[in-house]
């Protein structure tokens, strides 16, 4: 068997890749998991089994989103190492922050004490939208890396010079960040 080396290109695929699984898990969730639960399950059932497979599911969200930081930092792939780490930080503060609090304003919403209905709300919302981020920077990766990489443009990428479309790339990019911030 031959060794094959690592090039940056095969590096850049497999963070594409792990993009792609980002994608796939969100869609999943969002689409599968929380209606099926929603649908099968009494509201009081449903909630217990989310707030088991929801920590465990921005885990897995923050072991692959930190693997592709690694991989974008060791390939020097900048513009995507900042998406990965905005994205990886949306995990962890949905992680650590918000899903307790969330769980702790349902339970007092539940037990009676209707003003943290209103402060659930706002917490979950506020984490669905960190969710809809990170499945957007994943699209938006995947995307550039497609219409970029794969397209004829790609010869022009590796060599960094510039395209009309990776200027177009660029400021897409800068308007993301902006959202995001």
């Amino acid at each position: 068997f031959q060794k094959k080396k690592l090039n940056k290109f095969t590096m850049l695929e497999f963070g594409i890749f792990l993009h792609s699984l980002i994608i796939g898990f969100m869609i999943f969730f969002m689409s599968v998991v929380t209606p099926s639960v929603f649908s099968i399950l009494n509201e009081d059932e449903a909630g217990k089994l989310l707030r088991v497979i929801f920590p465990r599911m921005f885990i897995y969200g923050l072991i692959v989103t930190i693997l592709s930081c690694t991989v974008f930092f060791v390939i020097s792939k900048i513009d995507f190492l900042i998406i990965s780490l905005v994205s990886a930080a949306f995990v962890l503060i949905n992680l650590i922050y918000l899903t307790p609090r969330i769980n702790i304003y349902r339970d007092k919403f539940n037990g009676g004490i209707v003003e943290a209905e209103k402060k659930f709300k706002m917490l979950h919302f506020f984490s669905v939208v960190l969710f809809i981020s990170q499945l957007f920077g994943s699209i938006f990766i995947v995307f550039v890396y497609f219409y970029l990489c794969v397209s004829p443009h790609h010869y022009n990428l590796i060599n960094q010079t510039k395209t009309k479309t990776q200027y177009l790339y660029y400021n897409v990019l800068i308007v993301y960040s902006i959202i995001l911030i």
